[in-house]
């Protein structure tokens, strides 16, 4: 995430932060648990487009170096030296190696967002209960010490 950006996250994160406060503060549970909901939304959001930048950038490349191999074995006469014939095995190999990675690479990645999109629903009511229950407990210790 760039500078510009997580300082704008977390002035985000910091304004749902006061909101749920307040909210909690006035035991206006409902509009707490929508906006803590929103809160989750946003945060899963922002985590998801810099997951899919991370991992585009990183395809990215490696796809590079994969066509830089796939474009040298067909531009490269390696006949003309029994040096390149070894030099041709090696790229044959590394091209191998890079294809395997970059399958695994996308296929890991697509099944991991499945899974996460698969449980958002779950996630998002876990968090919210959990972090009510933070809140409660928080507001019903300041109200022990103002006692």
């Amino acid at each position: 995430m760039k500078g510009e950006q997580e300082k704008q996250f977390n002035q985000d994160v910091e304004s749902y932060r006061k909101a749920l406060l307040y909210h909690a503060r006035i035991r206006d549970w409902e509009t707490f648990k929508a906006k803590a909901g929103r809160m989750f939304d946003y945060v899963e959001a922002i985590e998801y487009s810099e997951l899919q930048r991370r991992f585009f950038t990183n395809f990215n490349i490696v796809l590079l170096v994969l066509i830089v191999i796939v474009i040298a074995l067909f531009k490269v006469d390696f006949a003309v030296s029994p040096e390149l014939v070894r030099l041709k095995n090696a790229m044959v190999l590394a091209g191998l190696g890079v294809s395997s990675f970059e399958l695994y690479f996308y296929v890991d990645y697509r099944i991991y967002v499945r899974v996460k999109t698969s449980r958002y629903a779950e996630r998002r009511q876990r968090f919210i209960r959990n972090i009510e229950k933070d809140f409660r407990d928080y507001v019903l210790e300041v109200e022990r010490k103002a006692a």
